[in-house]
């Protein structure tokens, strides 16, 4: 029998935590298989080929195998609240049917900071216990969010004193833009610009509804404001990092990685130049060591983006040059929040490996570039995309 349904919290889990069952897998599971999946291989469904071929009789699909270690997954460890992140999969040896499995899980890493793990899943024939399948699934949960942590309205206007400087913060409720904002509202008036997730209640932070790919959330920064001026802002704002390369890659999604590099960057200069005070301003965006300095093949839009953010940011500091406008690229290395927020611990080791300082770039270590690209001393420091590579070449 199965064993029970489960959902196991994020502090029940732990390295070593196991779960299994069996069941019989009969010839109607295998057809049926191949009906709702469309995989009619005849080393699978007709018993005559099979015979005939050197394994002898008919096996089941590998992907159906699959899907024994997925309800694993899902139904028992670690349960409901999970989502299911990739799969890697290798088969040992042909399991034939009719036959009675024994199917065992094991959490191999697991990461309770960003919810994330990985699930090591053997199937072997009961019969005989030799293993047919070895099955990594990595994983991440969906925790409900707890009702008594308070969402902060939409804002009016920017928190802090009349005179204080005002900061808007593009992406601020993913991981990295939160941190940020957090930091920045110690000096300044932060606006936290979210479109769908809205910002938890910080200190000084006041929370901003901008839909950044629709027209006219320029409007909606002006009546936040009112009449005070914009000292600067931090484009933190990023759509994910498609994986593959440039072939295969759907063009709507090349499209909005670089809307988010260029053409919505552009307008965000726009909008500072014509808000800024007396003073000058500050535009910083967050780039990544894998646009110019390091591109990745296996990101290949994102790399693509992001090196043409770097070159949006040297076309435009000669022009806000104009009102005293600086602007800067933060090219950080592998950061542990974001993009890479539900990585294993294994990945991160290994990311960590190749950095002579020997750890990852934290989200803190960004915040305090941020912080100086936007005080007096990088008044004359524009145009740059500075690498946080803790000595990488």
């Amino acid at each position: 029998m199965p064993p029970e349904p489960k959902a196991y919290a994020a502090d029940e889990l732990a390295v070593g935590l196991s779960a299994e069952f069996e069941r019989e897998i009969t010839e109607e599971d295998i057809l049926a298989f191949a009906r709702n999946s469309g995989d009619q291989n005849p080393l699978h469904v007709d018993a005559a080929y099979a015979a005939a071929t050197s394994y002898q009789g008919r096996i089941v699909h590998g992907a159906f195998q699959v899907g024994l270690a997925s309800a694993l997954l899902g139904m028992h460890l670690p349960g409901r609240s999970v989502l299911l992140g990739s799969v890697n999969a290798r088969f040992i040896a042909p399991l034939y049917f009719p036959c009675r499995v024994h199917v065992r899980g094991e959490i191999t890493s697991w990461n309770r900071q960003t919810l994330a793990g990985q699930l090591k899943v053997v199937v072997e024939e009961a019969a005989s216990s030799v293993p047919t399948s070895e099955i990594f699934m990595a994983f991440s949960l969906h925790e409900k969010r707890e009702a008594a942590r308070p969402t902060a309205p939409v804002a009016v206007a920017p928190a802090g004193p009349a005179g204080q400087r005002v900061v808007l913060v593009t992406g601020a409720s993913g991981g990295l833009g939160s941190v940020l904002s957090a930091a920045l509202a110690k000096d300044y008036a932060v606006l936290g610009a979210f479109r769908s997730h809205p910002l938890q209640a910080e200190p000084g932070v006041s929370p901003l509804q901008l839909d950044l790919d629709a027209p006219g959330w320029e409007e909606g920064l002006r009546t936040a404001l009112g009449d005070r001026p914009l000292y600067g802002i931090v484009h933190a704002a990023w759509p994910g990092a498609p994986r593959g390369g440039l072939l295969g890659v759907q063009d709507d999604v090349l499209e909005r990685q670089l809307l988010f590099a260029t053409t919505l960057t552009i307008h965000l200069a726009r909008f500072l130049y014509g808000r800024v005070g007396s003073e000058g301003g500050r535009l910083v965006v967050l780039g990544s060591l894998a646009g110019r300095a390091r591109p990745a093949l296996p990101l290949a839009a994102y790399s693509l983006a992001k090196a043409a953010l770097e070159s949006a940011v040297a076309l435009l500091a000669p022009e806000l040059a104009r009102k005293q406008i600086t602007i800067n690229a933060i090219c950080p290395s592998y950061v542990a929040a974001g993009i890479n927020r539900q990585a294993d611990e294994r990945a991160r080791k290994r990311e960590a490996a190749l950095v002579p300082m020997g750890r990852l770039c934290t989200p803190e270590d960004v915040a305090a570039m941020v912080r100086y690209l936007l005080s007096p001393e990088a008044a004359f420091l524009s145009g740059q995309a500075i690498a946080l590579s803790g000595g990488q070449i």
